[in-house]
């Protein structure tokens, strides 16, 4: 590839239709990227079909886990290997890893995890291990001997039922009666039957309806909760709702996630609902990328600007630690809200940290998090966070409810703190338990405004990115 590049930059390739290999015209209308083991959190949020592993010595769990899941349904994924008469005889390969763990007094690792993973793909029945010229070697006896039943037997045999069945569920996601009716009634509802038609699965299109009613409403506090494990979609539909809040008239809205990078996927999509809400780019639009330089930075987009009938809209990054600069904005959407530490959501939740508890938390706010993934688990939103959010909803709608949730959390700060055994009298322990309560008390004021906040939970089921 590199001779390739370096001969169409000099104009020495070949031009003609007759010197023109397969390969060259491969390598020319396919997108490749590469990365190193070491970079492979760059792939994260990605999609791709075919997934090359090279240099099976240096591989991990974690890295197996971080680029497999990137692998769309129906994808490949490929592990080159040296000649191996068995696959036994990885049992005992040593791997790069073990190297940190020898030492004088244990100098041999037993490669279990090679073992463990070596029998699962024996077991695996979509497994093939193929020589250098594709052909089926008979350490994939089981896989043969399926396809053997594939080619020659009856329509009734046992593996072509499953697989014609297989092949007919992943394909009626996105030919669902109900998405296609759905799609049918809002077609000609503004602003919202072309990002509707964009959905993939009839979950992630009514994610994306809960969003665009929460946006429709500008005088209602609402906080929209999208949870789901990885590939379901949830990143395109915030950018869909996004791209709809634009169209709604929203002026400023803040985009924040633990890096930029995790916000590829909804900026592509943001994208695509302006483009589809009939918004053409350098005309009405303008995207602002960061400065990547070098292989370790990776190119994504920081800001959208629209620029329509002399009115300015944004759709911005800002870093979830600067929860100042969220003072302005009319929405506020979190990507990944798991991986960011509790007490910063609920200040961006609240609008900044410097402002007064219960004035003008009158907002939208969007949260989505990964519950099942590489990404994490996403308990921590749902144990604390959300089940905060909910039980604050139901305690705070009377005056003695929140009067008593304000004592409640006043006594337990103040009892918290406790003074050493001498000089009690130097170290003022009654004023710190003083000043305790009365923030413990401001907290509970602020969680009754943060609770007073209409509460959407969502969780999308039907997966899109693993769907063959």
């Amino acid at each position: 590839m590199k001779k390739m590049k370096r001969d169409k930059s000099r104009g020495m390739s070949s031009s003609g239709e007759n010197s023109t290999d397969n390969f060259e015209l491969f390598i020319s209308n396919t997108d490749i990227n590469w990365c190193y083991y070491r970079d492979t959190h760059r792939v994260l949020g990605t999609t791709v079909g075919v997934l090359i592993l090279q240099d099976f010595e240096a591989l991990t769990p974690n890295l197996l886990a971080r680029t497999i899941e990137t692998v769309e349904g129906g994808g490949l994924v490929i592990f080159l290997l040296r000649t191996v008469k068995s696959l036994k005889q990885l049992y005992s390969m040593s791997m790069d890893v073990h190297s940190r763990y020898r030492t004088e007094a244990g100098g041999d690792v037993v490669p279990r995890f090679n073992e463990r993973f070596i029998l699962s793909l024996a077991k695996c029945r979509n497994c093939l291990v193929c020589d250098d010229e594709l052909n089926i070697l008979p350490i994939s006896s089981r896989s043969l001997k399926v396809l053997n039943e594939l080619e020659g037997g009856d329509d009734n045999s046992h593996h072509k039922r499953r697989l014609t069945k297989e092949v007919l569920t992943a394909k009626q996601h996105e030919t669902s009666p109900e998405l296609m009716d759905l799609k049918a009634a809002l077609k000609d509802t503004p602003h919202v039957g072309c990002l509707i038609n964009l959905a993939k699965t009839l979950d992630q299109a009514k994610a994306v309806l809960t969003f665009l009613d929460a946006c429709s409403d500008k005088n209602c506090k609402s906080t929209v909760a999208l949870t789901a494990s990885r590939g379901r979609g949830k990143s395109a539909a915030i950018g869909l709702c996004l791209a709809g809040a634009i169209s709604f008239g929203y002026s400023i809205i803040c985009v924040t996630a633990p890096e930029p990078e995790n916000l590829v996927a909804v900026f592509d999509f943001v994208v695509r609902g302006l483009t589809a809400l009939k918004y053409v780019e350098h005309v009405d639009y303008s995207i602002q990328y960061n400065d990547a330089k070098g292989r370790e930075d990776v190119k994504c987009v920081l800001s959208v600007v629209v620029l329509r009938e002399h009115y300015r809209q944004t759709i911005k990054y800002v870093r979830p630690e600067n929860v100042d600069q969220f003072a302005s904005a009319e929405i506020v959407a979190i990507d990944e809200a798991a991986a960011i530490p509790l007490p910063t959501v609920r200040k961006l939740m609240l609008g900044g940290s410097n402002r007064k508890a219960g004035a003008g938390h009158d907002r939208l706010t969007f949260m989505s998090s990964t519950v099942n993934g590489y990404e994490g688990t996403g308990r921590a939103l749902s144990l604390k966070l959300l089940k905060e959010l909910r039980d604050v909803r139901g305690s705070m709608g009377t005056g003695s409810g929140r009067q008593s949730a304000q004592m409640e959390a006043a006594m337990e700060a103040s009892t918290a703190i406790v003074g050493p055994s001498k000089k009690k009298g130097e170290v003022k322990v009654h004023e710190q338990r003083w000043a305790a309560a009365a923030e413990a008390a401001a907290n509970a004021v602020s969680s009754s405004s943060l609770g007073s906040k209409r509460l959407r939970e969502i969780e999308l089921v039907t997966p899109i990115r693993y769907a063959a």
